[in-house]
């Protein structure tokens, strides 16, 4: 969950989408999908603004400004040897963990933090890039940009607009050669789009059977044909003089040390049933058993049985809740004709509160909420609690406690928490994988180590062998009393 107010949900997108997660599955409607049909370059360029602030709300872009102009210098090197520009393209690393690359209409090309550090030099990364350019250019977008309006503003992965169906084959094979050329024209080696794809498919075999968010693979099918094909492509274009390979890579890992690994503290931290965020000082403890999800916009925890939701949401900053909740009574709920049953202010341990109960009728049946503004060191957060009209009561009880759980962090508590950040070590001669990680205090457990840097599991190391590894290391939050700045 992120501390600004851009990342608040309306309470029409909380209860119309718990009308599907409360129903049970056999009374869910399946609805058709929308398709929007980009039909002119100039409704791409209209498309991909708003889906790129979509991005940059939901998911966010990592806020490194040597970084960001490094990307950005590789995309537009490339882009001097490609045929069609009918756009102004840019460049962006979003801030996302899994490995993900993906181009929006209008030129907009996004690269995850995590593709970044499974990449092992510039030339992957241009491959990518490259390819995402290709897809853009040709439009391979047009026609194809399905997505289901029923899809919960809780789910996790790419925001809305960027949630479109596979590339089809051709497609693929298409943007593959188109990203080649363009790479081999602009001195890169091309043959490192092979190398990344079978690093890719190692992550994703190692990953099987984990909940995890899409990847590059999800929406760029992969293949043996594929990486095959690409280093046919590569063989034919032939690879261009370039400098000293070691030196090459060493340069890769400079600019991407001390990026962050796996899930942002700033963002919030969920151990077993508690959600901590260490910027904001808060936490408060979910339901034990139930399902919990922190995304951008809100730390949301499901019943086992699917019937009820809770969810946690940042509303803004304030000492008072209860202009928050009028102000939500009377524009919002008023908007949706929903039946508000009360509303006043409540007694919580810890500080002000006003709750507001009411109901909605959706297609799904009758859906009841309680909604509690609470505030809380400068800011007021708002807790839902939304289930089944007939089913509400059931959950009141747990709704309660979870009001009343809300409180400021311990010291202790701040101080356990932790961040994992790519560092660089370099090897010993003769010592494997393990043996550098256990010397070097490593995070990553040998098969992420070796798949990070391109390695067998069972290689022997050089001397001097400078590697990627993950360091854990205490977190320091910026705590916002809610006075001025903000996060």
């Amino acid at each position: 969950m992120r501390s600004r107010a851009a990342w608040r949900l309306a309470l029409a997108s909380l209860l119309l989408a718990l009308g599907e997660g409360c129903a049970p599955p056999s009374s869910s409607p399946t609805a058709p999908a929308r398709t929007v049909v980009l039909s002119t370059p100039e409704a791409d360029a209209s498309a991909g603004e708003e889906a790129s602030r979509e991005v940059a709300a939901q998911i966010g872009v990592v806020k490194d400004e040597k970084l960001a102009a490094w990307v950005e210098s590789i995309g537009q090197r490339l882009l001097r040897f490609t045929p069609r520009q009918p756009f102004a393209y840019r460049f962006q690393v979003v801030d996302q963990w899994s490995p993900n690359a993906f181009a929006l209409p209008g030129g907009h090309i996004f690269v995850s933090r995590g593709l970044l550090v499974l990449a092992n030099s510039e030339n992957e990364l241009a491959c990518v890039l490259a390819h995402e350019i290709t897809h853009a250019a040709a439009r391979h977008h047009a026609g194809r940009q399905a997505y289901s309006e029923r899809l919960s503003p809780f789910s996790l992965g790419v925001p809305r607009m960027a949630r479109i169906a596979a590339y089809a084959r051709d497609q693929e094979r298409a943007a593959d050669t188109g990203g080649q050329r363009i790479c081999a024209a602009a001195g890169y080696d091309p043959r490192a789009l092979g190398t990344f794809l079978l690093s890719l498919d190692k992550i994703e075999r190692l990953q099987m059977g984990i909940s995890r968010i899409p990847t590059f693979l999800d929406t760029h099918p992969s293949s043996p044909e594929r990486v095959a094909g690409a280093s046919i492509s590569a063989a034919a274009l032939g690879a261009p003089a370039q400098a000293d390979a070691r030196a090459a890579r060493e340069a890769y890992f400079a600019h991407i040390d001390g990026l962050m690994l796996g899930a942002d503290p700033a963002e919030g931290v969920v151990r077993g049933s508690r959600f901590l965020h260490p910027d904001l000082g808060v936490t408060l403890e979910f339901p034990r058993g139930w399902q919990i999800a922190n995304t951008p916009a809100a730390v949301v925890a499901i019943a086992p049985d699917g019937r009820a939701r809770f969810a946690l949401e940042y509303a803004g900053k304030g000492a008072d809740p209860q202009p928050f909740a009028r102000a939500e009574v009377g524009a919002r709920l008023a908007q949706m004709r929903a039946l508000i049953d009360s509303a006043a202010p409540q007694q919580t341990p810890c500080c002000k509160s006003f709750a507001v109960r009411g109901r909605l009728v959706t297609p799904q049946g009758e859906l009841a909420g309680q909604l509690t503004w609470i505030a809380l060191g400068g800011h007021v957060y708002r807790l839902s609690a939304v289930a089944r009209a007939i089913e509400l009561e059931k959950y009141s009880g747990r709704a309660s406690r979870l009001v009343r759980s809300l409180r400021a962090p311990t010291p202790e508590e701040l101080a356990s928490v932790t961040v994992d950040r790519l560092r660089l070590a370099r090897a010993i001669g003769g010592e494997t994988i393990a043996e550098f990680s256990q010397r070097n205090r490593n995070v990553y457990e040998v098969h992420q180590t070796a798949i990070a840097n391109d390695l067998e599991v069972s290689a022997r190391l050089a001397e001097g062998q400078l590697l990627k590894i993950g360091v854990r290391e205490p977190y320091r939050p910026v705590l916002d009393s809610g006075s001025g700045g903000g996060l």
